[in-house]
């Protein structure tokens, strides 16, 4: 601290021999330190605006993970690498402010030799002289300096003229500024003017908090709870320590507070927040991430009920696992068929809070509720069933896996997609399931090159066909369908980057705005699912339109079945559209929807290429200009396009009309129901 000291003191000592006033020398310096420390305050405004400009992601992981910090930490981390956040520069400032005022406390206790530069031996002489006039004298206070200059204030006078220039100078400092001694440290015991310089440094820092609040760019991002408790902390913290420290202190602390708010209008001019970042946005994200936060909380004690519940179960015999709501409809065939034709009981575990499931009063139904992977894991752990039933691939590979309680659980895998096996699952995707419902002849060749291929253990593979196809194509073939007056467009593309939503969406709705079509947005549920706010964003870009609908509950198929083109990439919603209606896909080709690099290492060849320009049509995504011609043209051939699609769904699809059945009665036959 002497170093630190001695630096500053010379500095000190420099401003106030310039205007020969303590008070306004320590303004001075104060002023001084703060353009000094401007490059590192804009180094600080670069980091925040990193920061918050990442908050939206850091919102979306917290949403994620918000019953995994360990996993929400790891996530962060990256977070920071990829928007070049440093955490620990933020304390800086603060960090370098503390030496600084510990600087200045060393530099007013000792004016001799900081402010008037008397030599270390007179000081030491003259501490000598005042402890033999003054037995009293503490030499070890920190304060004796102080107290030589009161004593010669006060009329010590010495016989020894050596020090005469010492004395001189020690008669004309003057410490006081505005009546108030800057040596002396003020007390609550003592209601006098020195309490005023605590008072004013509560008021400087109540005033920098409400500028911050409206101009500084960490502060913007906060919300108002946050900014009342700084406030108060700050206001608190300012008033508290200029008691503790010598006014002149405090009136560093003032100042520096007041100098911060045009040092802060400065780095915004530099570097405005808002030219780089868009707070209604992240104000969306906070006020989503804040109700996530809610739900999760409301509902921690219905999953702990319902995971006791599910435990005390015996001789369980079959478990269903979704996702959420809407998995269940690809598990709706199966499941009536189990009722109607056995009475085995559904134990049916959701992470849905509001699934559907739970709106089913059929006895034989027992929904639960599990989400958080602190009972969901433990739950696939100790399951102790005959059979579970899911939609989930990479079972064992992440975060689900198969029981260690028994080993003779049935794992029962049933697609939520009609898409190639090898090139929409990650490699291995399905070899830790037991039983497979294959959905055609492509799907069963693909798995069993795969088994060829890797080596691994064959699968039982039911040839039971699509039931979520059977289910739709009922639906359609039993209601009325009016033509549309307005042809209907659904936009449906896959999860995965550079999807439609991602890269090209403004510039479909763009030019599909210039024609008189109906327009329906229905992004994928795990886009939906991961990053709610850009759909809200985008709900309420295109709330005035009355031809864009942005719909994001799937619980319904009607767009499905009532629109007269689908657009997508490679989602698997396509065969699903294209199977049920008997009407043409226009697919755009973004980056191909690839999970397994080793694809085209299996022999059959994936129909997401194969089946692509049969049912519909492709668009490069730089022919984007071309897609109103291209929709125009598909709906002018529909009904040529109706027989080949015909066709192409028999061909390529197992048991049309009756999956539903042969996967409920396989159930059914396995559990000896």
């Amino acid at each position: 601290m002497s170093v630190l000291g001695t630096a500053l003191g010379w500095i000190m000592s420099i401003i106030y021999n310039v205007i020969h006033n303590y008070g306004l020398s320590i303004i001075i310096f104060t002023l001084f330190t703060k353009v000094l420390l401007f490059p590192l305050s804009l180094l600080t405004q670069k980091n925040s605006i990193n920061m918050v400009k990442m908050m939206p992601e850091e919102n979306k992981l917290k949403i994620k993970y918000i019953d995994d910090k360990d996993k929400l930490a790891d996530e962060r981390l990256k977070l920071y690498k990829k928007y070049k956040y440093h955490p620990i520069l933020g304390t800086v400032p603060l960090l370098i402010q503390i030496p600084l005022v510990l600087g200045l406390v060393y530099v007013i206790y000792r004016p001799l030799s900081f402010v008037l530069q008397i030599d270390s031996s007179i000081i030491d002489a003259l501490e000598e002289l005042m402890v033999n006039a003054f037995p009293d004298f503490n030499t070890a206070d920190n304060t004796y300096q102080v107290e030589i200059i009161r004593k010669v204030k006060e009329g010590w006078e010495l016989s020894n003229g050596e020090y005469g220039q010492a004395i001189k100078d020690i008669k004309e400092l003057d410490m006081h500024f505005l009546g108030i001694d800057l040596s002396e440290t003020p007390s609550l015991k003592h209601f006098n003017r020195l309490l005023l310089i605590p008072f004013f440094s509560g008021v400087s820092a109540w005033l920098l908090c409400w500028v911050q609040n409206k101009i500084n760019i960490l502060q913007m991002a906060q919300g108002n709870v946050n900014k009342v408790l700084t406030t108060i902390f700050m206001v608190a913290f300012s008033t508290y320590f200029a008691v503790l420290v010598p006014t002149g202190v405090g009136l560093y602390w003032i100042f520096g507070n007041l100098f911060a708010i045009p040092m802060m209008m400065l780095t915004n001019f530099f570097m405005p927040p808002k030219k780089y970042i868009d707070y209604e946005y992240l104000d969306k994200m906070n006020k989503q991430r804040i109700e996530k936060e809610k739900v999760f909380k409301a509902n921690s004690a219905r999953e702990k009920e319902d995971y006791q519940k599910f435990f005390s179960v015996k001789g369980m015999k079959l478990m269903f696992y979704s996702e959420q709501n809407g998995f269940y409809k690809y598990y709706a065939g199966m499941i009536d068929y189990i009722c109607e034709h056995s009475d085995i009981d559904i134990h049916y575990v959701t992470s849905d809070p509001d699934d559907n499931i739970f709106k089913d009063t059929r006895p034989q139904i027992k929904p639960y509720y599990i989400a958080s992977n602190k009972r969901l894991i433990p739950l696939f752990m100790k399951l102790d069933c005959d059979m579970c039933v899911m939609t989930v691939p990479d079972l064992e590979k992440y975060h689900l896996k198969r029981s260690r309680l028994r080993k003779d659980v049935q794992y029962v895998y049933t697609f939520h997609g009609m898409g190639s096996t090898a090139l929409t699952l990650r490699k291995g995707a399905l070899d830790w399931y037991d039983t497979v419902f294959a959905v055609g002849p492509d799907c069963m060749n693909e798995l069993r090159d795969a088994e060829e291929l890797y080596g691994t253990p064959k699968k039982r593979i039911v040839e039971t066909g699509y039931p979520i196809i059977d289910e739709m194509i009922e639906k359609y073939e039993s209601t009325e369908h009016k033509e549309n007056e307005v042809p209907q467009i659904l936009i449906a593309p896959s999860w995965q980057p550079d999807n439609i939503i991602d890269s090209c969406i403004d510039n479909i709705l763009e030019e599909l705005a210039k024609t008189n079509y109906h327009i329906i947005v229905r992004p994928h549920p795990q886009q939906v699912r991961h990053e709610p706010e850009k759909f809200e964003v985008m709900t309420e870009k295109f709330k005035d339109n009355k031809n864009i609908e942005i719909q994001t509950d799937f619980s319904s198929n009607n767009p499905v079945m009532e629109s007269d083109i689908l657009i997508t990439d490679w989602s698997d919603i396509s065969w699903e559209f294209a199977f049920v209606t008997k009407r043409p896909v226009l697919f755009i080709n973004t980056p191909m929807k690839v999970m397994n690099t080793e694809w085209d290492k299996i022999k059959t060849k994936p129909i997401n290429i194969t089946l692509r320009n049969v049912i519909g049509v492709s668009l490069e995504t730089d022919e984007i200009g071309k897609i109103g011609e291209t929709v125009g043209n598909l709906l002018a051939n529909k009904e040529q396009y109706r027989e080949t699609i015909t066709n192409t769904l028999h061909e390529h699809v197992y048991n049309v009309g009756k999956s539903r059945q042969l996967c409920g009665k396989y159930i059914v036959k396995s559990l000896g129901g």
